[in-house]
């Protein structure tokens, strides 16, 4: 693939890597090759291993994951942790269904109490919310506040 005037890298698909190439800021022309696929197992024991297994695992649950991590790669992680970062891995629009979206039909109503005290700090807002019998934390509302 040739360059553009913008891209000045040179890219070219060797096998599992591909070569890049391009002049540097002496005029000298510099060539690496990056590898694309990776063995998970080359990196046991690692800090990043957990990650790695994350990485090539998005057909699995975090639950399934976790599993795997504890009882036979003998790593500890928490669920949180896998569920927080498998998103990294995963196609744009991907939904996961363990998040909690709407889970009591109420956030509508909470948005729109909401809009009524723009004024209101986040601590208020989640008091004026839980008066009006809709129950959100502190947190949802910071998140929230502005939709």
């Amino acid at each position: 693939m040739n360059s553009s005037a913008d891209d000045p890298i040179e890219r070219r698909a060797v096998g599992n890597s591909v070569s890049m190439s391009w002049v540097d800021g002496r005029g000298h022309e510099v060539t690496r090759a990056v590898n694309q696929v990776i063995d998970v197992r080359d990196f046991v024991g690692t800090p990043g291993y957990a990650l790695l297994i994350v990485a090539a695992n998005t057909n699995l649950s975090g639950g399934e994951i976790d599993r795997y991590l504890k009882y036979i790669a003998g790593v500890e992680r928490s669920r949180n942790w896998i569920q927080k970062r498998r998103w990294l891995f995963q196609p744009p629009g991907t939904s996961n269904p363990t998040s909690p979206v709407d889970v009591d039909g109420k956030d509508a109503r909470a948005r729109q109490i909401m809009r009524m005290f723009p004024e209101l700090s986040v601590r208020d807002l989640a008091a004026v919310l839980k008066e009006n019998g809709v129950v959100r934390s502190r947190e949802w509302v910071r998140i929230h506040r502005c939709e």
